[in-house]
């Protein structure tokens, strides 16, 4: 599932391909998935209508369109964060349509299309820029070692803290598993547990992934605004079994609600 490096190299591209259209049409097919104004899809487009796309961020593992009015877009990703922008109509349903017109380059049309699988919210809202934390954005390169050790002060395991979005904005089950694998820390582990040195060795690894990850253009399967794959390999995650890439011992496999853990035993001990 998408997390932050996609979001990022998702808003870097919606920004070069839509900032200065307007939003001369819209459509939701997925009313379910709306939650401000709460599934009201009619509203919803009528809010979008009129609005002029005056930038684009990243919010954790969302991406927000800003209008020229104050407004703002907000989207979360579901299985898959496929986002196009074309000139032509989208061959099969979609989860959400925007029809962009009146853009920098002369007027030509954009459409801005959420595949069905790509959408997990929809919330038109007022913008506000975020507060200062916590929540610590993962890709801040102010979020340091002393930053998470300031929020680490209980017993929960370090994937539950790093998941969690009181403290973290923008990791997910998959990069969670490869942050701590880089940093040689058990998922398990209690982050009250945390020596300082160990604190700075996670951020670290926090920053080398997420940002390998960006430059990568998103995981493998991830396919950008112009449709360009993106590279980045994950090593652990979902590698149960296969030998580590570091130590070459098996890689261990815990599967809790739902979600896979992958981690190596040899070099992330408890």
């Amino acid at each position: 599932m998408p997390e932050s490096p996609e979001a990022e190299v998702c808003a870097r591209g919606l920004s070069r391909l839509i900032t200065g259209y307007r939003v001369a049409e819209a459509r939701c097919t997925q009313p379910g998935r709306i939650v401000s104004p709460a599934r009201d899809a009619a509203a919803w487009a009528d809010g979008l209508v009129g609005r002029t796309v005056s930038g684009v961020a990243r919010r954790g593992k969302r991406v927000v369109l800003r209008f020229d009015d104050g407004s703002a877009l907000v989207f979360g990703f579901g299985l898959r964060a496929e986002v196009t922008v074309g000139a032509a109509e989208p061959e099969d349903l979609h989860g959400a349509v925007l029809w962009l017109s009146g853009g920098p380059d002369g007027g030509v049309r954009r459409v801005l299309a959420f595949d069905k699988l790509a959408l997990s919210t929809l919330a038109l809202e007022r913008w506000a820029p975020p507060p200062e934390g916590p929540p610590l954005d993962a890709l801040d390169r102010r979020t340091d070692g002393s930053a998470l050790a300031a929020l680490g002060r209980s017993r929960t395991g370090l994937k539950a803290f790093l998941m969690d979005e009181r403290f973290v904005l923008g990791i997910g089950n998959g990069y969670s598993d490869e942050i701590l694998w880089e940093a040689r820390l058990h998922p398990r582990r209690p982050a009250v547990s945390l020596l300082p040195e160990e604190w700075a060795r996670l951020a670290q690894a926090m920053r080398r992934t997420l940002q390998a990850a960006v430059a990568a253009g998103g995981e493998i399967g991830f396919l950008d605004p112009f449709g360009a794959p993106g590279r980045f390999e994950r090593r652990i995650h979902h590698h149960g079994g296969e030998p580590c890439p570091r130590c070459g011992q098996p890689l261990a496999a815990l599967v809790s609600g739902g979600r896979e853990t992958d981690f190596c035993p040899v070099c992330q001990v408890l």
